[in-house]
């Protein structure tokens, strides 16, 4: 499967196959007319449906099947991990309220470096979280910044 997608990619790397695959993917159910010479490459990937009446069109199901494996590939997101704060004000406080509590006991006091790698496996984007985490109050930290608590 691995080969079949790296085919499908080459395909879509050479401006050629790239319009045919277009030509033919436009075409929808129906499909278009083969033309040998122009779906090489796209066939090569193992992307195309033959039907009768000498006719191509675009296999989907072979399609969500590379999507599959190509996704199947990827590592899996860290679950809970926090792409973005909310906006909304509530929300945010409580939700920074949370976080201040899984990442620092009540009287712990950390680096900068320990509480940055406490967050990363929390947050996406640790100095703007770590920057709310202090402008509301509930992380303090000394004016260098090289140390922080609960507040």
């Amino acid at each position: 499967m691995q080969e079949q997608l790296i085919r499908l990619i080459a395909a879509l790397a050479n401006g050629r196959a790239r319009e045919r695959f277009a030509e033919i993917a436009l075409g929808g159910r129906r499909g278009v007319p083969t033309d040998p010479t122009r779906d090489r490459l796209v066939e090569a990937a193992g992307v195309l449906e033959e039907l009768p009446g000498a006719l191509v069109r675009v296999d989907e199901a072979a399609l969500q099947a590379l999507l599959a494996h190509a996704r199947s590939a990827l590592a899996p997101k860290p679950e809970l991990k926090i792409e973005q704060l909310p906006r909304r004000r509530t929300l945010l406080r409580a939700t920074l309220e949370e976080l201040a509590g899984e990442v620092l006991g009540p009287d712990e006091t950390v680096p900068e470096t320990e509480l940055n790698a406490r967050l990363a496996e929390r947050v996406d984007d640790v100095p703007r979280v770590r920057r709310a985490l202090v402008d509301e109050g509930l992380l303090g930290r000394k004016a260098d910044g090289s140390a922080y608590w609960r507040a």
